[in-house]
């Protein structure tokens, strides 16, 4: 009678088509205690055997109803910034601290303690682990959340603050109980819950003009995430100019110039270095020098940066901001005046110019 209930059965299934049978042979709780096991093993080394994995639907509100008791909260997140969280009982977190530490999972009861962050960083690889198998065992299933898609965030050792983060509406809850160990020392659970309806794009079918039959599209496992406008606008390049000082000369004076001549410059130039936009934004001040070769300005900072007093054109065409002007009647520098450099050099390795000339030479 068995023979014939099996033979009965595999003749349907073939005439169903692979699909169908695909379809019907599918079923969720069985891919994600296969996926469970398969990251446990692969992550952390740590055999797990499922007893017991429920799925279910609920609202933000029952949540801090269903978690685990004294669970460390991994929130995890996905596409179009949707937030889930991953709830992991004290004793599977005890499992896992156990296999990096000695090897093996003892049958020691798990002392009642809050989770610090070095619990969080320790199960963060095998809640992103957890993710991808499950990913990958639900891929392109109707009614499964994209699990793929969702990565550890940050985590929480306090339920309370869940509501205010969780965007309220469905979710989809899978909730794990099994043992632990090669002889199941301990019992564990875990919970995953997800926004209900946010998952992978609809894979698109492409119609044949003048019939109403449809080409199938193999299924993406991992859809390709469209960039967003901020990583766009983070990327685009923007010019920036370095400004020692500025001079405003007339057009005799400007016709005048030629190889070697001099411009006399104010006293407290290399202090008051510019960095400004293409349009004169100033954007800091800092202090000329030079780092690797190059000339260098080391910025201030510009909270503590006092405000420059208004600025002023004076008789010699200067245009200063606080600073007087070189006198008329100062000596003039050797010809081989320049932004000499002090040999002093910082643990960065910048090196400080010296102090302000009072000329420039031009050419």
């Amino acid at each position: 009678m068995l023979r014939r209930w099996i033979a009965e059965r595999d003749r349907a299934r073939a005439a169903a088509g692979p699909s169908a049978r695909q379809a019907a042979e599918f079923r969720l709780e069985r891919a994600a205690a296969t996926a469970l096991a398969r990251a446990a093993e692969k992550q952390a080394g740590l055999p797990v055997f499922v007893e017991k994995v429920e799925r279910a639907g609920m609202v933000l509100a029952e949540l801090p109803e269903l978690l685990p008791e004294r669970a460390l909260l991994a929130v995890v997140g996905g596409r179009r910034d949707a937030l889930g969280v991953v709830a992991i009982c004290p004793d599977l977190l005890a499992a896992l601290i156990e296999m990096q530490a000695i090897g093996r999972v003892t049958s020691r009861p798990t002392p009642p303690r809050r989770p610090t962050r070095t619990d969080a960083a320790i199960s963060a690889d095998f809640v992103n682990a957890l993710l991808a198998e499950l990913g990958r065992e639900c891929a392109a299933r109707d009614g499964c959340p994209d699990f793929g898609a969702y990565r550890y965030a940050t985590f929480m050792d306090d339920p309370r603050p869940l509501s205010l983060l969780l965007e309220d509406g469905e979710m989809t809850r899978l909730d794990f109980r099994f043992r632990i160990g090669t002889g199941g020392q301990r019992d564990g659970r875990l919970m995953i819950a997800l926004p209900a309806g946010v998952g992978a794009p609809p894979d698109a079918v492409p119609a044949i003009a003048g019939n109403q039959s449809r080409l199938p599209v193999a299924p993406s496992a991992d859809p390709p995430v469209a960039p967003s406008l901020a990583e766009a606008v983070q990327e685009a390049p923007i010019r920036l100019a370095g400004i020692l000082c500025r001079r405003r000369l007339s057009l005799h004076q400007l016709r005048g110039l030629a190889t070697g001549s001099l411009l006399p410059l104010p006293q407290n130039v290399l202090d008051e270095a510019r960095l400004e936009t293409p349009q004169g934004q100033l954007l800091a001040r800092g202090r000329l020098g030079e780092k690797d070769g190059f000339h260098a300005i080391r910025l201030r900072d510009i909270g503590q940066d006092t405000p420059p007093t208004p600025a002023s054109v004076t008789a010699d065409g200067w245009r200063t901001e606080g600073a007087e002007p070189p006198p008329d009647d100062a000596e003039p520098p050797p010809d081989d005046v320049g932004l000499s450099l002090a040999d002093h050099e910082g643990p960065d390795g910048f090196r400080m110019a010296g102090p302000a000339p009072p000329m420039v030479k031009v050419g």
